[in-house]
C-alpha cells in the first residue's frame, strides 16, 4: 500500500513550480493586465515553431575555454545585466551605447576589460567602486549614470563577497554546487539581494527570478560551446519577464491594458518596481506565453526567445515604448 502511494505522489515543487504558480495567481487577479484568452490559439499557431539559434556571440562576449574564466564573465555580467529602465535617460545624458543596446554595451565592455586585463577575481570584484564604473561601462556622470553606477557597484560587491565567503573564492564552486540543476542554481543565486526578484503582490509573495533564469541559460549557453552543457532542467526555465515581451504581447492583441496604465507607458511614465502594475505586466505576459507554449507545443524558454527576437529586430516594436521601471531586476 506504501509503494502504490509513493508512485502516485507527484514530484515535490521546485522553483521553477513555484514561479509559475505565481504568474497564475497573479493573472488570475489581476485588475490592470488582461490576458485575451479568445487570441491565444489563433496567436500562438502563427509564430514560427522554432526559435532562432540562440548564442553567446564572440564580438559582444569573452570567449575561452577555461572554465573558472567562463564562469566568472557569465557570473559577474549577469550581476550587472539590468538597466532597461534607465537607458532612455542615459542616452539623452550622453551614454555611447555599442550597437543601440544596453546589453551589448555592458557584455562588450566587460569582454574588453577580460581580454586586456584578464578575469575579474573576488578581489577585484569587492573592491570595485562606483568610479569603476563610470570608467569601465562608460556611464554618464549625470543623475541616471549615477544611479545606475551606484547599483552596479552595489551589485558586483556583494557577487564577489558571496562567492568569497561560501565557494572559497571560486566562481565555479556555484556551478558545482548546482550539480546539474539550473532549480539549484536560481535558488542559490536568489540569496543575493540583487538577483532576489520576489514581490508582494496583494498579501502574497510573488517569485519572478528573471535575472538568476538567465543566468542559469546563459551559463548553459556559455559551456554548452566548449562542449559541457551543464543543466539537465533547462527546458524548465519560465520567460525573462521584464519589459520587452509585455510590449509584443500587447502591440499583438494578446494583453490588454488599462487606460490609465497605457498612458502611463505611452508617456513613458515612470511605473514603480513593485508596484501592483508592474508585477501584473511581468507576471500576464509570462502566464500567456505559458499558454501559447502548451498550445504551440514549445518550451517556454524556447518560445521566449521568438518574442524576444520581434522586440529587437522588427521596427513596428522598436518604434513604441516599453514600460519603464527604474529596477535592479531586468
Amino acid at each position: 500500500m506504501k509503494t502504490s502511494m509513493l508512485k502516485t505522489m507527484p514530484a515535490p515543487a521546485d522553483i521553477f513550480d513555484q514561479i509559475r504558480d505565481g504568474f497564475r495567481a497573479v493573472s488570475a487577479r489581476a485588475g490592470h493586465v488582461r490576458i485575451r484568452e479568445d487570441k491565444l490559439t489563433e496567436y500562438a499557431l502563427s509564430l514560427h515553431p522554432r526559435a532562432p539559434e540562440n548564442t553567446l556571440d564572440e564580438k559582444h562576449h569573452y570567449v575561452t575555454q577555461d572554465a573558472e574564466a567562463l564562469a566568472a564573465y557569465i557570473l559577474i555580467l549577469e550581476a550587472v545585466n539590468f538597466g532597461s529602465g534607465f537607458e532612455e535617460s542615459l542616452v539623452a545624458e550622453g551614454w555611447p551605447r555599442i550597437d543601440n543596446s544596453l546589453y551589448y554595451t555592458i557584455s562588450t565592455a566587460l569582454k574588453a576589460s577580460f581580454d586586456t586585463y584578464g578575469p575579474w577575481n573576488t578581489e577585484v570584484l569587492r573592491r570595485l567602486t562606483v568610479e569603476d564604473m563610470h570608467a569601465i561601462f562608460m556611464l554618464p556622470k549625470a543623475r541616471m549614470g549615477q544611479a545606475l553606477a551606484s547599483l552596479f557597484t552595489s551589485s558586483l560587491n556583494e557577487l564577489g563577497a558571496f562567492i568569497d565567503e561560501e565557494f572559497g573564492g571560486r566562481f565555479m564552486g556555484l556551478v558545482e554546487e548546482a550539480d546539474g540543476s539550473a532549480a539549484r542554481l536560481v535558488m542559490r543565486l536568489g540569496e543575493l539581494s540583487g538577483f532576489n526578484d520576489v514581490h508582494n503582490y496583494q498579501g502574497r509573495d510573488i517569485p519572478i527570478f528573471k535575472r538568476a533564469q538567465i543566468t542559469a541559460a546563459d551559463l548553459n549557453l556559455a559551456f554548452a560551446r566548449i562542449g559541457r552543457p551543464l543543466f539537465g532542467d533547462i527546458g524548465r526555465l519560465t520567460i525573462f519577464a521584464d519589459s520587452g515581451l509585455p510590449l509584443v504581447l500587447r502591440l499583438d492583441g494578446v494583453l490588454d491594458v488599462s487606460p490609465d496604465l497605457l498612458r502611463k507607458i505611452e508617456t513613458g511614465a515612470f511605473i514603480p518596481s513593485g508596484s501592483e502594475e508592474e508585477i501584473e505586466l511581468r507576471c500576464c505576459a509570462a502566464e500567456a506565453v505559458e499558454r501559447l507554449a502548451a498550445i504551440k507545443g514549445m518550451r517556454v524558454v524556447d518560445l521566449d526567445h521568438v518574442l524576444w527576437h520581434r522586440s529587437v529586430e522588427d521596427p513596428k516594436y522598436k518604434a513604441c515604448l516599453a514600460h519603464r521601471t527604474l529596477s535592479r531586476f531586468y
